[in-house]
């Protein structure tokens, strides 16, 4: 079993125009479509049977419209979707309270798209509402193939954010900081034990070993496999997994258990 925790799927009519506009802004590969049905197709061919759909809501009012796709796109057969929310918005436990009727058990959220610092002490009503409701909190964390001037979600600040709010299940994207991975080693890999990593477009910028050794730092039972379909391949990012240097049953904890001990609880 595989679950991916980490893709993206955009409407049949706004696929097209994101992966365009990304090939266009960084210059990137783009092996997917976008769309629910070639995610499903991906999934197929690469032996995922789940993966989770993450939206994103740059503003606020973005929220609601996003969500609503998202639950939309839900298939009991394979694709689970995590809710938007932004930390400013002004329903955020209303928001958080429909999406957890509807059965999402996780929200995404974008420091750098939503301009949000992590260790802000204005997003710890976001961080208490989502453990209040037993939810899991993943984010972007570190940079992206974009010269931005600033990234706003870095190692050190998530360190902060993790310490004050040690019963928020918070799922760091691209091993904890993209492109920042000695910063990972200094600030993240002590943390809390609430904190997890996903592997979600690591294979570009590391090679197998550097990753590997990465995932050996931070342990296995906390690391979740993740693609950032559509922007890499489902087939391939297993591959480069299970081609690390680690024991069956680290594989499986990456690939599978860690996800299912914290979402399908």
């Amino acid at each position: 079993m595989v679950i991916d925790i980490h893709a993206h799927i955009y409407t049949d009519d706004m696929a097209p125009k994101a992966i365009a506009s990304v090939k266009r802004r960084m210059g990137v590969r783009v092996p997917g479509l976008g769309t629910a049905s070639d995610l499903k197709d991906s999934m197929a061919k690469a032996g995922v049977e789940r993966s989770i759909i993450l939206p994103l809501a740059p503003l606020p009012k973005h929220v609601r419209p996003a969500n609503d796709f998202f639950l939309s796109a839900a298939d009991v057969d394979g694709l689970v979707p995590f809710g938007a929310i932004h930390p400013f918005q002004g329903d955020l436990e209303e928001e958080l309270d429909r999406l957890f009727a509807s059965g999402v058990r996780g929200v995404k959220a974008v420091p750098f798209l939503q301009g949000f610092y992590p260790d802000d002490p204005r997003c710890d009503r976001l961080y208490e509402a989502v453990a209040e409701r037993g939810m899991v909190l993943l984010l972007h964390a570190g940079k992206v193939p974009e010269d931005l001037p600033e990234f706003f979600g870095t190692p050190d600040r998530f360190a902060r954010m993790a310490k004050r709010h040690p019963d928020l299940v918070v799922v760091l994207a691209h091993l904890g900081g993209w492109e920042m991975w000695s910063s990972v080693r200094e600030y993240l890999i002590p943390a809390e034990e609430n904190v997890y990593f996903d592997t979600a477009y690591i294979s570009p910028s590391l090679t197998m070993e550097e990753a590997c050794d990465l995932i050996r730092d931070i342990g296995a039972d906390r690391v979740l496999f993740g693609t950032d379909y559509p922007w890499t391949d489902q087939a391939e990012e297993i591959e480069f997994v299970e081609g690390m240097d680690l024991s069956a049953r680290e594989k499986r904890l990456i690939l599978s258990e860690n996800a299912k001990k914290i979402l399908f609880r």
